[in-house]
């Protein structure tokens, strides 16, 4: 039963099992892939009229199967070697209170709220589309993204409290200069955000604008604050994006250079080096890139003789042959 269990493992969080692991996989994506189609698809009537028997019959087994994957991750969580809970139990209370389990555990609320609430409403259609976060389970490029997103989250925190702290200042000057003259789109700081909104982000929908000198001046100031104001996420989602990345070659580079400093070349060393460049979202240029820099930077020490003197000395090379020649 532990053998199995571990076999599902693989296929479920490790996304091998061979042929099987794979068409498993595949199936999920897939099935994700067509929920949020579906829901998409459904908000229109006559669609949703026409195919009603088969949308809740495809309903029905997406719950199904949604359901069983998530009875299934919950009994094979004792099989994750990195959990710092040795108790089988407590290995699966840790994984049922991980983002990714909550997203599974949502996947099937439909299924227990459709009791409760008529199936059509919108709060329904919501949770389904929360399906399509499963995905991410299968992309590393998304795994990358939330990594970037939690070890940045102070800072993003920081910008976006600085950001609406100007969004606030910014409705309450443009209500003091243009509220008498536009009491219905700035007679009060609360009507007023939008339009301090859609300036500071640089999106400027223009459906409210300021019709005095004053509101006009104060408007452009706003405007050049907002260009500022708006860079300064993209630049640290940017620059997150690049430490983590070279965080994660780094990681993967004392990984070659452990594998090559102990020279097992078996099968599944093999495998294991390359499971671990999949962990790590690197793709397979950079992986054959740390290796040719490794091998390059690893150099042994050699006695040869030289071929004038016949006296013996060391030189230090890159692993691989030494051929020294004569010249006459």
């Amino acid at each position: 039963m532990q053998t199995f269990r571990h076999y599902i493992y693989s296929i479920l969080e490790e996304h091998e099992g061979g042929f099987l692991g794979k068409s498993i996989n595949f199936s999920l994506i897939a099935l994700i892939i067509a929920n949020v189609l579906v829901v998409v698809f459904e908000s229109e009537k006559e669609f949703a009229d026409k195919f009603s028997t088969a949308l809740i019959t495809f309903e029905f087994i997406s719950l199904f199967v949604f359901g069983l994957e998530y009875i299934l991750r919950i009994w094979i969580a004792p099989e994750n070697t990195e959990s710092p809970h040795k108790s089988s139990l407590k290995k699966r209370l840790r994984y049922m209170v991980t983002p990714m389990a909550i997203i599974d555990l949502i996947a099937i609320l439909p299924l227990l709220l459709g009791f409760f609430f008529d199936g059509n409403l919108l709060i329904l259609r919501m949770i389904r589309l929360i399906r399509g976060f499963k995905i991410t389970r299968y992309s590393h490029s998304m795994t990358l993204l939330l990594d970037v997103l939690k070890r940045e989250s102070p800072t993003l925190f920081s910008t976006f409290f600085i950001l609406g702290t100007l969004i606030v200042l910014a409705a309450t000057g443009i209500h003091l200069v243009e509220g008498d003259q536009q009491p219905e789109e700035f007679g009060s700081i609360p009507r007023a955000l939008w339009w301090a909104t859609v300036t500071l982000t640089t999106i400027g929908y223009g459906d409210v604008v300021p019709i005095t000198i004053a509101g006009k001046f104060f408007g452009g100031i706003i405007a050049i604050l907002g260009i500022s104001m708006a860079a300064l996420p993209a630049g640290i989602l940017a620059s997150g994006f690049s430490n983590e990345l070279n965080r994660r070659r780094d990681q993967y580079r004392y990984h070659v250079a452990k594998f090559l400093d102990e020279g097992d070349v078996k099968l599944s060393a093999v495998r294991k080096l390359n499971k671990t460049r999949q962990k790590l979202g690197i793709s397979h240029a950079d992986a054959q890139m740390i290796k040719y820099e490794l091998k390059q930077e690893i150099r042994i020490s050699s006695e040869v003789v030289c071929p004038h003197c016949q006296k013996g000395f060391y030189v230090s090379h890159p692993a691989g042959t030494l051929k020294v020649t004569r010249h006459d």
